[in-house]
């Protein structure tokens, strides 16, 4: 079984699975619901069809078979039954989910130096000296991801990225820990504490 990772705590759930099966594989361990077969008829590849599989299976090794996902008009999932919060994430070759008795977000990125041509794009003048010399495409990568967090738990549909997201107090060459995180939007303004990890091939953060 690929899953990559499963950790728990008193109040949170996170799993990774590594996805390494067939979509017939994949079709043979989960069966679509009622409910969604228009939705998985209406993905144009294999690729899309395996993530979306692999989040259901991965959500049922995490907290059973009665969990439904839902989405919001934003986009933003939901459990049918309102049990516990949820995030989902996908990357190449990866699926997460983080789950939480309050609101949660997990971002996952491979590492790939094509960031490395975006940094205008969502890092700030301020956030330049977190890009660390030899070490650019990690901490441009952590950046990028605990921006994708902060959005994904606050579901603004119209955040600038270099501008009303921040991060602070970030040293990725640590490899692991915590740092922070800032949205200011309009009269909106939060803090969060954000952790970061990174493996061989993956970048992950969450809250």
């Amino acid at each position: 079984m690929p899953l990559f990772r499963k950790e728990t705590s008193e109040d949170t759930i996170m799993g990774i699975w590594r996805m390494a099966e067939s979509l017939d594989e994949l079709e043979s361990l989960y069966s679509v619901r009622e409910g969604e077969e228009a939705t998985y008829r209406s993905f144009r590849n294999d690729r899309r069809r395996k993530e979306w599989l692999t989040v259901r299976i991965l959500l049922r090794e995490l907290i059973g078979e009665s969990a439904e996902i839902r989405y919001w008009e934003s986009g933003k999932p939901y459990l049918s039954d309102r049990s516990m919060c949820i995030s989902i994430t996908h990357t190449i070759g990866y699926v997460g989910i983080r789950l939480g008795t309050h609101p949660v977000a997990l971002d996952m990125e491979h590492k790939s130096d094509r960031v490395l041509h975006l940094i205008p794009r969502f890092v700030s003048e301020k956030e330049m000296k977190y890009i660390e010399t030899g070490n650019e495409t990690v901490s441009a990568l952590i950046i990028w991801s605990a921006k994708e967090t902060l959005y994904k738990l606050f579901d603004f549909t119209d955040v600038q990225f270099d501008k009303d997201l921040c991060v602070s107090n970030l040293r990725a060459s640590d490899g692991k820990g915590f740092f922070k995180g800032t949205i200011s939007k309009g009269t909106f303004s939060a803090d969060v504490s954000l952790r970061f990890e990174t493996t061989d091939d993956l970048i992950l953060v969450y809250c």
